[in-house]
């Protein structure tokens, strides 16, 4: 029974199984929604598939006991190939070529030598050498001195160093997800932080240092659109600066192990937002703080700055408006550019909205990640690279070369030699050492 399992454990079948129900897990987790709440699955799904879906862990399926269970059953499936097939291929690698198996390997080629002296003899040693590398000399029968030689030996340890790897990579990725983090860090200009929102699992995470943001920096293309921004930061660690550093999209900073990425901003005002309402020939000033409701004067309606934009459109700062009109209904949304010189997009009516005094500045959303494992899973794709190498670019190839004495002077050459894979490869050195032996002739 032990040996049964241990076969089971072993066969190629059971690789082929764990990569399937591991394409099957990436496929939920790329076409089925990730980390919502309950409500969202039962929402969206009705009430048993969503008891379903949560409690397989579909909901974070690259977290769930099935999948981490299938990526375990994968990595016991390459260790065990290993250990049970690893000890033979070393074996053949440490051992001697044997004369028997090489003088059955079939016949390539055959000529003549015409002299036979030692220098004719060293001169087609030394071409072999070149062409096929370090051979085993072993004389047999009638003087008959046999050349062996195996080539690309070493390719026989790429599945090995790529079943290594994967392994390799594996233990990096459940090591940065048992012991990493990843979370955002919201601050405004001048503001010091170190209190992170983790994203998953939800959470808040202290740091041991303090982060703060001397100055942020944006810059647009004519139409409005961002064209770079940047964070200038101190990191301050038992109350003292000890490190500035810039932080820009696709140019982090790393401080401690932890990587800091510029990845979002928000224009947000110092204060209050002024707005100057009209409605017929009564204007009114308004102190408008940002997402909080304001009755207009007379209680003819509501008003709440819900949004600001540094530059929309090229246009400059502007405020977006939800409005509602006395009579009630739905609040409409629409934008006040604070340059009242320029044309104003459409209002609603009947109130008529300017900006009086707008004070911007701006907050930087931070993505704040710890990965302990990152190192391990490059040193896993850097083990790779001579793994697929070894195995498939490294061609196996045997040769013997057969040099008898010939009565009346000279050598007979005869060629012997085999390649497991890549013919092209083969023939190719064969025409490489037909010509060499050749021009010895």
């Amino acid at each position: 029974m032990l040996s049964r399992l241990w076969d089971g454990l072993t066969s190629i079948r059971l690789a082929l199984l764990t990569l399937f129900l591991l394409a099957v897990g990436g496929l939920i987790g790329t076409l089925l929604p990730q980390g919502q709440p309950w409500e969202f699955y039962q929402e969206r799904f009705g009430q048993l598939p969503a008891q379903i879906y949560w409690r397989l862990g579909l909901h974070d399926i690259y977290r769930s006991p099935l999948f981490l269970s299938v990526i375990g059953l994968l990595s016991l499936n390459l260790t065990a190939c290993s250990l049970k097939r690893l000890p033979e291929v070393l074996r053949l690698l440490r051992s001697r070529p044997a004369p028997e198996a090489y003088k059955k390997l079939p016949q390539r080629l055959q000529l003549n030598l015409s002299r036979q002296d030692a220098a004719s003899l060293q001169n087609l040693e030394s071409r072999l050498s070149r062409s096929l590398g370090r051979p085993t000399v072993v004389v047999g029968e009638q003087e008959t001195t046999w050349h062996l030689f195996r080539r690309g030996r070493w390719g026989r340890l790429g599945p090995y160093l790529i079943h290594l790897s994967i392994i390799v990579i594996i233990s990096g990725a459940m090591l940065g997800n048992i012991w990493g983090f990843q979370g955002q860090l919201e601050l405004l200009e001048g503001e010091t932080g170190n209190i992170l929102t983790l994203n998953d699992p939800p959470g808040r995470k202290p740091l041991d240092f303090g982060v703060r943001l001397d100055r942020f920096q944006v810059s647009f293309y004519p139409n409005g659109t961002p064209q770079e921004f940047r964070s200038d930061l101190t990191f301050i660690k038992d109350g003292q600066e000890v490190r500035q550093a810039i932080c820009r999209v696709n140019d982090p900073v790393t401080f401690e192990d932890i990587t800091f990425y510029q990845s979002t901003y928000q224009a947000r005002p110092r204060g209050a937002v002024t707005l100057q309402v009209t409605l017929d020939d009564k204007t009114y000033t308004l102190e408008a703080p940002l997402r909080q409701r304001l009755n207009l004067p007379d209680d003819k309606g509501m008003v709440i700055v819900w949004r600001l934009e540094s530059n929309i459109s090229g246009l400059g700062p502007a405020v977006q408006l939800a409005y509602r009109p006395e009579g009630g209904g739905h609040p409409l949304l629409f934008w006040v550019l604070a340059d009242s010189s320029l044309r104003q997009p459409p209002q609603p009516g009947p109130h008529i909205f300017r900006v009086e005094n707008l004070d911007l500045t701006y907050s930087s959303g931070l993505l704040v990640k710890y990965d302990p494992g990152v190192y391990v899973v490059y040193a896993g794709f850097i083990l790779l690279l001579p793994g697929f190498w070894l195995a498939f670019f490294v061609p196996r190839q045997r040769w013997a070369v057969a040099v008898r004495p010939q009565g009346k002077g000279g050598y007979s050459i005869t060629v012997y030699g085999v390649g497991d894979r890549q013919k092209f490869a083969f023939q190719r050195r064969l025409a490489g050492l037909q010509g060499k032996l050749e021009e010895l002739a």
